[in-house]
């Protein structure tokens, strides 16, 4: 009797939508730490970015997405495969392989990157001239804490990861499983990208904390029993059976992915117009986001791709209403 089982997709549409949503926010982030010069050049799955950084040093990097951060109020851990599979089974030929493929095609960094919702939190630029040098320093540093028991049950070393080289920016499971990470962070020319100020004017566009305001006594700020006045306000006219297409389609959760954020009570959830209610008021111009991903689909530096992405979800699924 033939089989009718499916094998599993290796990949799930809402982990491709977050990979592409992450390498769409990179140049933005650049920008926002006052690169210029910035390229981005995608070939097949890779992507290759090239900028001048304010101090006037250029890089061409390769980029390695880490492992997505859930929903989830702990993060333990974050790295990134530098190879799915080792070659001919042998460690050293494969990461010398992987470090030369880069010099004929001018690359001088990797840059591993770490999302969590509408952020990079970590963007580990490292020269190519450091690869090997600090994946094998990891891969000694687990075989040593794992020898001694420092990791538990752990018996996979970090480095090797069953086969897939691996580079570990953070990891926080076990007392001591941070010294894997910190071989990383302690390699001359390593950087992390993500501790760079951001520009001074958006900073300003954003802030308004009380410390933009020293010398004023607070206290005489606003007013008591404010009055009331009239107003005329113009609003469009939207069909509420749309938003409740919409709700009943993400099933009580933010439809952005890599959030997935949920309450239990109802209007916790926005329905949010991607190209605007003018343009249309049906639900395939409709996604359902949380308050905090709506505002990053008005306001966010990013705001045209994270539309664009939300714009392929709701074509997607419209047809599951």
């Amino acid at each position: 009797m033939e089989s009718t089982s499916q094998k599993r997709a290796f990949r799930t549409p809402e982990s491709i939508q977050a990979e592409a949503s992450t390498r769409e926010m990179l140049k933005p982030f650049l920008e926002s730490r006052g690169f210029t010069d910035i390229s981005d050049v995608r070939i097949g799955h890779s992507q290759l970015l090239s900028a001048r950084s304010p101090e006037g040093r250029s890089f061409r990097a390769r980029v390695r997405l880490c492992w997505r951060w859930e929903d989830h109020k702990e993060k333990k851990y974050s790295a990134a495969q530098l190879r799915a599979r080792l070659s001919h089974g042998d460690w050293d030929e494969t990461i010398a392989q992987i470090v030369d493929r880069e010099g004929p095609r001018g690359i001088t960094h990797a840059l591993l990157v770490q999302r969590f919702g509408s952020d990079i939190v970590i963007a580990a630029l490292i020269p190519v001239s450091a690869i090997a040098g600090i994946i094998n320093e990891q891969k000694k540093i687990s075989a040593e804490l794992i020898a001694a028991g420092r990791l538990g049950r752990l018996k996979k070393n970090h480095a090797v990861n069953g086969g897939s080289p691996t580079m570990w920016l953070m990891d926080d499971r076990f007392e001591e499983a941070h010294k894997v990470a910190d071989a990383l962070w302690k390699w001359d020319g390593v950087e992390d990208l993500s501790k760079r100020p951001l520009l001074k004017d958006l900073i300003e566009r954003v802030d308004d904390t009380v410390n933009d305001l020293p010398g004023i006594d607070l206290s005489l700020l606003g007013r008591d029993e404010a009055s009331r006045f009239q107003a005329t306000v113009s609003r469009v006219a939207r069909d509420p059976s749309v938003r409740k297409a919409v709700i009943r389609r993400c099933q009580g959760r933010c439809e952005r992915p890599g959030c997935g954020a949920s309450r239990p009570y109802t209007g916790f959830l926005d329905v949010h117009h991607i190209f605007g209610v003018e343009v249309s008021d049906r639900v395939s111009n409709c996604v359902a986001l949380c308050p905090n991903c709506h505002r990053d689909a008005h306001f966010s530096i990013d705001r045209e791709s994270l539309n664009q992405s939300f714009s392929l979800i709701a074509q997607n699924q419209v047809r599951d209403i």
